[in-house]
């Protein structure tokens, strides 16, 4: 009787032992699968975060954004840019399809089709996160608008750069009913045309700054602030001059604020696809490394 007890006991033991040797081995392998899984998305975390700062930095368009009270975004542009900013992203997709992808043993597409409006002409859009957009048209303008809605601007700043000699500059009048405030500085190689003007304008208005630079028609830079083009608050600067005098731009929005515990975001209107293995992630290209 004692013999079969010990027996029957060992035989327990053993069971026991069995079944946590496998039970360990199954959480082991459970935890290895999940360890797996995290590195894959850390990796493509990684991906996404590497190009955005490249993508950022290729466009030649500086951003900075401040978030308080009030939503501050400055854009930083030379129109015309000085170098093809379609062809420079033609590169980044060579780039990314080929050599990239292989490096990263990854199918990585970056799908640019719809930066194209016609053959010959381009429109690269910055979209950010609360609807605001800023675009560099190929046609050498500018344009800061929010889809079918108001860009709540209340305050603007433009500083304009420009080669060349002007020979007027026409400023549009204030409005009683203002309520966009506007610093307005302008300079080029006439130092009798520098501007520098504080206004009140009306956004429900197409306000309208021209700077010409001869007699010829349409030989001019020209602003439009308020609402034009079906745009509601928004900012157009084209630049039209026959000789295509570059234009450095310094141009400061400031609008109503938003939830500073809200994500802020901006993407570039193309499309950033990558598979690995089970992992697939599509959407728009961010940009990021903003100062």
């Amino acid at each position: 009787m004692k013999g079969y007890i010990v027996s029957f006991s060992a035989i327990l033991l053993l069971s026991s032992m069995l079944l946590f040797a496998a039970f360990y081995s199954g959480n082991v392998k459970d935890r290895n699968i999940s360890v797996n899984e995290m590195k894959k998305y850390f990796k493509l975390e990684f991906i996404k975060d590497d190009l955005a700062f490249d993508l950022n930095k290729m466009l030649g368009t500086e951003i900075e954004i401040e978030r308080t009270n009030n939503l501050t975004i400055v854009f930083r542009e030379k129109i015309p840019a000085g170098f093809n900013k379609i062809a420079r992203l033609e590169k980044l997709k060579d780039f990314i399809e080929s050599d990239y992808s292989s490096v990263n043993n990854s199918d990585i597409k970056f799908d640019i089709r719809r930066l194209y409006v016609t053959r010959t002409t381009t429109d690269i859009p910055v979209k950010f996160s609360n609807g605001l957009i800023y675009e560099f048209h190929s046609n050498n303008y500018v344009l800061f608008h929010a889809k079918n809605k108001d860009t709540n601007i209340n305050s603007i700043e433009l500083n304009l750069n420009a080669e060349g000699s002007s020979i007027k500059v026409f400023l549009p009048a204030e409005s009683l009913a203002g309520d966009i405030n506007l610093k307005f500085n302008y300079a080029d190689q006439n130092t009798l045309n520098e501007t520098h003007s504080s206004l009140q304008l009306n956004s429900s208005l197409d306000n309208v700054i021209l700077i010409s630079f001869s007699e010829s028609a349409g030989d001019e830079i020209e602003i439009h602030i308020g609402s034009f083009e079906g745009k509601i608050n928004a900012v157009k600067i084209w630049n039209k001059t026959l000789n295509q005098n570059q234009i450095n731009l310094v141009f400061k929005a400031v609008m109503d604020g938003i939830n500073i515990n809200s994500n802020f975001n901006a993407f570039i209107d193309a499309d950033l696809n990558y598979f690995q293995s089970d992992l697939n992630s599509n959407g728009l290209a961010e940009l990021n490394g903003f100062s």
